[in-house]
């Protein structure tokens, strides 16, 4: 879904939505929101400057994330982020963030603080 007030990776972090766990720029607009869990679906039909929300965290997410352009990779449900996801997030330079919400509360985080309602 493509948002009608634009707002930064730095503005999700800030909102409490979701925390840094690798931050590449912070200045990076997020223009959308995107949920998948499943990499040929996240190639195909992210868009650049999506917020990828996602509960995995094998490394492997990092090549669709690069593909699609996105702002930044969200992992959901209180998933542990782990080490290797977080290098290779490094390497790529793709911001990494890590959320409790459930992927249908973040997308509606989301949505309200494009909205202004957050």
């Amino acid at each position: 879904m493509k948002y009608t007030n634009v707002f930064t990776v730095n503005d999700l972090i800030c909102s409490g939505g979701a925390k840094a766990e690798f931050l590449e720029d912070g200045e990076r607009a997020i223009t959308g929101g995107f949920a998948t869990d499943l990499l040929s679906h996240a190639i195909g039909n992210a868009s650049s400057g999506d917020a990828w929300l996602t509960v995995l965290t094998n490394p492997n997410i990092t090549a669709p994330a690069s593909i699609a352009d996105v702002s930044c990779i969200i992992v959901c449900d209180g998933t542990p982020v782990t080490d290797a996801l977080k290098a290779k997030c490094e390497v790529m330079g793709i911001s990494l963030l890590s959320s409790d919400l459930p992927i249908t509360d973040l997308s509606v985080f989301l949505y309200n603080l494009q909205a202004g309602l957050k």
